[in-house]
């Protein structure tokens, strides 16, 4: 085959939808302007049919308060230095008013995503409390 007949049936099925796709389209289309056509409130009117007022929307529930982190109220109770046992640790979550609290090691990997009222507990290698901050 000569390469003009091995292009053309390459983009046949192309140009086959390229000209059925107006067609198609237009068989969507309305056969007159909107301006034109009646409501639902005059067609009911015509119908004798009484329309009902459509309901106001309704207000979306207020969103919850966002969680916060106070690391300096937890650096004032006194925390630092000590060492960041099951309970200390709920001490310092409780103190910067955080819903979370992870224990951050010297050197671990951590994930460094924003989470206002997290609270980040930073130990060294004896697991004293060295930092206390939010996120």
């Amino acid at each position: 085959m000569s390469a003009p007949t091995v292009a053309a049936r390459r983009f046949l099925p192309a140009l086959c939808l390229a000209g059925a796709l107006p067609l198609a389209m237009s068989a969507c289309a309305s056969s007159r302007p909107a301006a034109e056509m009646a409501s639902s409130a005059e067609q009911a009117s015509a119908a004798g049919q009484t329309v009902a007022e459509p309901a106001a929307p309704a207000q979306p529930a207020p969103l919850p308060p966002r969680p916060s982190c106070n690391a300096d109220a937890a650096k004032a109770a006194g925390l630092i230095g000590k060492t960041a046992d099951a309970a200390t640790v709920e001490r310092a979550r409780a103190a910067a008013g955080g819903h979370t609290v992870r224990v951050l090691k010297p050197g671990q990997m951590i994930t460094k995503e924003y989470l206002d009222g997290r609270v980040n507990v930073h130990v060294d290698e004896r697991n004293a409390i060295v930092e206390i901050g939010c996120g």
